[in-house]
């Protein structure tokens, strides 16, 4: 996946996480084509135990180098960050967003996260 490439470009120069937030496609909801066909079906989880098991089988099916966070279950970073079903922040090291690309999946921009992260770096 291009995110773990570009974190693996950057390497020491920048700290790249994935959050896991509450399931974008979970069956009986929002369900996809591509998830049925790719064998991606999950319950929406109702413990940070569950939420764990689908974060870590998300981290396995596309082999991420990165740490892959948890939300919890109330969804505080999801909330905050409006980040559902996905989004691409770059933090600053004093704790402020520099970067906020556009909800995903119509406007989730990684070309555009990597000119930014280049900006940021120079």
């Amino acid at each position: 996946m291009r995110l773990d490439d570009l974190a693996k470009s950057f390497g020491d120069k920048a700290k790249f996480f994935g959050v896991y937030i509450r399931e974008a496609h979970a069956e009986g909801e929002d369900q996809v084509i591509r998830n049925l066909d790719e064998d991606v079906i999950f319950e929406q989880p109702t413990t940070e135990d569950e939420r764990a098991e689908i974060a870590a089988t998300c981290m396995l099916r596309y082999n991420f180098s990165f740490p892959m966070l948890l939300d919890g279950m109330d969804n505080d970073a999801e909330y905050k960050y409006q980040s559902w079903p996905d989004r691409l922040y770059i933090i600053s090291p004093d704790g402020k967003i520099a970067y906020q690309g556009g909800m995903g999946p119509l406007y989730f921009d990684v070309d555009e996260f990597e000119q930014e992260m280049h900006k940021i770096m120079s």
